[in-house]
């Protein structure tokens, strides 16, 4: 027995040595260059491009066995000028030695430098890659035994044995120009760079995206995370996840899992410290316009209907459940402070249930819902604002402070349907609000008064201390009914 062992240890020795010799003669006596014009002849011949290499390929042998090709391009269609379709710098794969003497071959770090790829549709429609792509057959026809037997042969079941050793790509440059629809969307820098990749085990990944649209639209995204993607259980998670677009940060952790649904279902914990939605989205605060209103729209004439058409079946799949929180938020020019927003969907029921939000003093308290389980979509809103200082707020929005004061207001609100004149006739609910210590800002209504006194007695009108109208309260309470609003308390007390 022990001599067995040793002949086979012996054995399994000699065949390594054999195999590294022979490796090693290979790569000795290999000249990959010498291919070249074959390859290129051979391109030419199947698509009529040129397939030209700049550079040398070369072959290593330790640490790790593989190529490394040097810069080439493939050139472009005919009539769509002369920069190459695709050209790179450096491209260079492996396999590790160690893995190969382990009879367990493992794909080193895929190395791609300066990779720069133009798509191009012309005004005719016409794009720069039609020509490479394989006739289709014709609409209707059946697929034949060959062809049926041909694509079993090439969908093989999918299973990931061994690792990778990761990517490391940098420069990476894509230009897409619709010249029929006007269209250009440019990627000027894509850096992708991850660690070891092994089934079922955690990477770290970095991604840098620099990129431009027609239309003024500039993204600098940048992404780190620990990657893992269990296979059996079929769920990818990112973990210590930091992402920035432009200005804007955010991080934490998100799940998605269930890739045989419509919809992945989706899990999400995030924060962010700052979020400027004016600068995120490029728009602009409102401002007051104090120039004369026009009507645009006849009282005479009723407003035209409109239909609100929501992707019912889309909402059904959904399978969320996920919180953001930031800690600073600014919209429209408004300012508020400790957003925390709660999303749920499941069952087909939609919702924001809470988002809950400080701003200008106060607290706000918002659950909005859509229930797309049957035919007919059904909303729902719960809102409760608690001491919100009112002048301030619009002093933001629209550059005036025309009403000052602490507003409190709570609001019921249901409806359902899918035209806007169903909504407002479906709508129930409950309204209250109490607006207390405020002011009407621009005019003074007692001086007013006093002064029409004064003027009819024939004395002089007292002094104008300021252009504003107190009041100690305003509270109103009533009930909607069938898009109705009816009330019998309004109080205002001044």
């Amino acid at each position: 027995m022990k001599k067995i062992i040793r002949y086979l240890v012996i054995g399994l020795g000699a065949a390594i040595i054999f195999l590294v010799v022979s490796v090693a003669i290979f790569v000795a006596v290999f000249d990959a260059n010498a291919y070249k014009q074959d390859l290129s002849d051979l391109v030419r011949e199947q698509t009529g491009r040129e397939l030209q290499f700049h550079g040398d390929v070369d072959l290593t042998i330790y640490p790790a066995l593989g190529m490394k090709l040097g810069a080439m391009s493939l050139s472009n269609a005919e009539g769509f000028g002369a920069q190459p379709m695709i050209k790179v710098k450096a491209v260079s794969i492996s396999v590790d030695v160690a893995s190969l003497i382990t009879l367990a071959p493992e794909i080193d770090k895929l190395v791609m430098r300066d990779l720069e790829v133009n798509l191009i549709t012309n005004k005719a429609g016409v794009t720069n890659w039609d020509d490479l792509l394989q006739p289709s057959s014709p609409a209707g026809a059946e697929p034949t035994a060959a062809e049926k037997e041909g694509e079993a042969r090439a969908k093989p079941d999918f299973e990931i044995k061994g690792a990778f050793g990761g990517l490391d790509l940098e420069n990476i440059k894509l230009l897409w120009l619709d010249e029929q629809a006007g269209d250009r969307f440019e990627i000027v820098d894509l850096d992708l760079g991850t660690g070891r990749i092994e089934p079922n085990k955690p990477f770290p990944l970095t991604l840098h995206l620099d990129a431009s649209a027609s239309g003024d639209l500039d993204i600098v995204f940048d992404l780190k995370s620990q990657i893992e993607y269990l296979i059996d259980k079929q769920q990818l998670t990112l973990s210590d996840m930091a992402l920035a677009l432009n200005e804007f940060e955010i991080g934490g952790e998100l799940q998605l899992s269930d890739f045989a649904r419509p919809t992945p279902a989706l899990r999400f914990d995030l924060a962010s410290q700052n979020l400027d939605v004016d600068a995120l989205l490029g728009t602009q605060p409102a401002v007051a316009d104090t120039g004369p209103q026009t009507s645009q729209q006849d009282p005479a004439e009723p407003t035209e209907d409109v239909k609100i058409e929501l992707p019912m079946q889309t909402l059904r799949d959904l399978d969320i459940d996920g919180k953001i929180s930031l800690a600073q938020v600014k919209g429209q020019n408004l300012q508020m402070s400790d957003v925390v927003i709660v999303v749920k969907a499941q069952d087909g029921v939609v919702g924001l249930k809470p988002v809950t939000l400080n701003m200008y003093g106060g607290k706000v308290e918002t659950a909005v819902a859509i229930d797309v389980k049957s035919s007919t979509p059904k909303y729902s809103i719960d809102e409760s604002l608690q001491a919100v200082q009112v002048g301030g707020l619009l002093k933001d929005y629209t550059g005036e402070e025309k009403i000052s004061g602490s507003l409190n207001a709570e609001a019921n609100l249901t409806t359902s349907g899918e035209w806007l004149s169903e909504l407002k006739r479906n709508s129930n609910g409950s309204l209250k609000l109490a607006f207390l210590d405020g002011a009407l800002n621009g005019f003074n209504v007692r001086h007013s008064i006093d002064s029409a006194k004064a003027k009819l007695s024939g004395k002089e009108p007292p002094p104008l201390e300021n252009l504003k109208t107190d009041f100690s309260s305003l509270s109103l309470s009533g009930i909607i009914r069938n898009g109705v609003f009816s009330s019998d308390d309004l109080d205002l007390q001044a």
